[in-house]
């Protein structure tokens, strides 16, 4: 607070040096404007005059160029005595009065803002100020913030890269274990298909064997009856019970 208030009143001196050559500066022209405005109208006149002169004395050269020389002469001391009396004049006690008031009313303008209008500008600007540091200080916590999510997203990231070889790999592996799982319930699905096939066509030749047997019992017990019915004699039946217990003997 301090300092801005040094600040300020460092600046209001420097102004007021400025306005007070400022005003100085206008005080000077507008005298030397009017001095010079006076000298360029007083050679008019004289040539004026010195024209009259002329047409009066027309009868004689040498009298007109004699005027006119005393002519110049008077118009210099005239000349002279004027801007001695406009050295005086811009110094008038009247202009000094008129500079002093300017100058002690940009005094009290300049103690009013620095009276009234430095804190306030000061405590704008340190309002200021803390709004851009915690801005500042925001913008930087939101930095570490973005950097932290970052590095988390991109370990994330190798995480996931890593569980994908993973799982790629774990894939593949049961594909293989799957695979030969499959051939060899195949394999075995064959040989037990191959084993039931045969136990099949084995059970088959066995029952056909049997039937085959009953048949051929059958057709001998019928054939012996019909033998019988035919009046054999009992060493005929005796013969045909033997060929046909030959014939069963053999089939087995």
């Amino acid at each position: 607070m301090r300092e801005m208030k040094r600040t300020i009143g460092k600046g209001a001196l420097v102004a007021l040096i400025l306005w007070f050559a400022l005003a100085a500066g206008i005080v000077w022209a507008s005298d030397h404007g009017t001095t010079a405005a006076t000298g360029e109208g007083m050679p008019t006149a004289d040539a004026h005059v010195s024209a009259e002169m002329h047409g009066e004395a027309a009868a004689g050269h040498a009298v007109v160029e004699d005027h006119a020389t005393e002519t110049a002469a008077l118009h210099g001391d005239a000349a002279a005595g004027h801007g001695n009396a406009h050295a005086v004049d811009s110094l008038s006690p009247a202009k000094l009065k008129d500079l002093g008031w300017r100058v002690m009313n940009f005094i009290v303008l300049m103690i009013i803002l620095v009276k009234f209008g430095a804190k306030p500008i000061a405590n704008g600007l340190g309002a200021r100020r803390k709004q851009i540091r915690d801005e500042i200080e925001d913008l930087e916590a939101k930095k570490v913030d973005a950097e932290k999510a970052y590095k988390e997203f991109s370990a994330k990231l190798e995480s996931v890269e890593k569980d994908v070889d993973s799982i790629v790999e774990k894939a593949v592996a049961q594909a293989e274990v799957e695979k030969v799982r499959i051939i060899e319930a195949a394999e075995k699905s064959a040989a037990d298909i191959k084993r039931s096939a045969e136990m099949a066509i084995a059970n088959e030749i066995t029952a056909a064997k049997r039937s085959l047997k009953v048949s051929v019992t059958e057709q001998a017990a019928i054939m012996a009856e019909e033998l019988i019915v035919k009046n054999l004699t009992a060493d005929d039946q005796v013969k045909i019970i033997e060929d046909y217990l030959d014939k069963v003997g053999a089939v087995q």
